[in-house]
Order: C-alpha cells, then sequence, then structure tokens
C-alpha cells in the first residue's frame, strides 16, 4: 500500500496523452491515480486523501449525445478542478457556455496570450507556445467563469471560476511542446491544490 496524505485523481476520457499526464505528475513528486470516467463511485468521491482532479481530454465531441458526460457529483467535491481539452468542453457545457465546431481541426503549436491574472499561470510569460489538438472549441464562456488566455486564432485557451476553484486548458500543458505545460501543472499541483506530502516516483 502506497500512503499518501495527498492524491491527484485524474479521470481519463480517452486522451491518448492521459498517461503522460499521470506522469508528469508524479515527475512533480505528487502521488496520483488515473481512473475510467466510466469507474468513478462513491468510495473515490469520497477519499480524504483527495486534493485535486484533472479530467483529461478525449476523441468524442461534447455536442454528440452519445459522447461521455460528466459526473455532476465531481464538480461538488469543493477540492480544485483542473478540465484539459475535452474536459475544459465538458465543465463548459455543464455551466452553460457553448461550445461550437471548428471549421478545421487546431492541430499543432499555438501562441496563447495571457489576459487576465492567474494562480494557473503565475510566473508565466505573458506570450508562450503550447500544443493544441482539438476539433471543438468554446464560443461562448460558462457562467461564472473568466477567459484567462487567448490563442492566436482567438480561440479561448483557458477559462477559470475561483468561487468554485474550476479551471480549463483548451491546450495540453503535458506535452513537451507546451513550453511551459510543466510550470502550469506544478502551479495547479503547489499554489492551487496545495500539496505538501511530495511523493517520489521510484516508490511507484
Amino acid at each position: 500500500m502506497i500512503l499518501t496524505n495527498d492524491k491527484i485523481l485524474v479521470i481519463d476520457y480517452g486522451s491518448q496523452y492521459t498517461q503522460l499526464i499521470a506522469r508528469r505528475i508524479r515527475e512533480l513528486q505528487t502521488f496520483c491515480e488515473v481512473i475510467p470516467f466510466n469507474k468513478i463511485n462513491k468510495k473515490i468521491l469520497n477519499d480524504t486523501t483527495l486534493s485535486g482532479i484533472i479530467i483529461s481530454g478525449g476523441p468524442n465531441s461534447v455536442k454528440d449525445s452519445k459522447s461521455p458526460k460528466l459526473d455532476r457529483k465531481i464538480l461538488n467535491l469543493g477540492i480544485p478542478i483542473l478540465g484539459i481539452c475535452y474536459g475544459l468542453q465538458l465543465i463548459c457545457k455543464e455551466f452553460k457556455g457553448k461550445i461550437g465546431h471548428s471549421k478545421l481541426r487546431e492541430y499543432g503549436h499555438s501562441i496563447i496570450t495571457l489576459k487576465n491574472k492567474s494562480l494557473l499561470f503565475d510566473k508565466i510569460k505573458t506570450k508562450n507556445q503550447v500544443w493544441m489538438s482539438h476539433g471543438d472549441h468554446i464560443e461562448k464562456k460558462p457562467n461564472g467563469f473568466v477567459i484567462t488566455s487567448l490563442s492566436s486564432e482567438k480561440v479561448i485557451a483557458s477559462i477559470e471560476n475561483l468561487n468554485k476553484n474550476i479551471f480549463g486548458l483548451q491546450f495540453h500543458p503535458e506535452v513537451y511542446h507546451s513550453f511551459e505545460g510543466k510550470k502550469i501543472l506544478s502551479n495547479f499541483l503547489f499554489k492551487i491544490c496545495k500539496i505538501k506530502d511530495k511523493f517520489k516516483l521510484e516508490n511507484f
């Protein structure tokens, strides 16, 4: 058994990058578990060591009625949540934002510009390169959220709701091509989730 007082739960929606998210978190000396979206249960959500949740990307479109949904109980836990790509779009939909189909899938490097001060982007350059991989985008920000960055194509790249401690990224901070992605994840872990119990990768 691995004993830790601080754990991050990564909810997997089928992204090719989910295990990379977990790897980045463990590299930052934080314990995490990866759980498929359809395996979430009361025991997992009532875990007192849970310090934050990351909702992964995925190949689906939230506009498809048959696509995987978000369990609203996750949003009511009172702990920080970070949605990445599809995870962001799930959050947007739950809070009455509007998702639109992009004419062309945005895949590859993009430059984002920070628009509002955010702990998630603490000590991050105003303009920096990230990796995008999505076919949908936010057309209207969800209720109670502010836009914290835009892409060079004026696509909403990140949002947050400080009252609910919910954050969302349209880009993938876990991949190497997002130059300051690891720092963004570090800010989520240590400044937002306030992780204190360090976990060594070799103990996993």
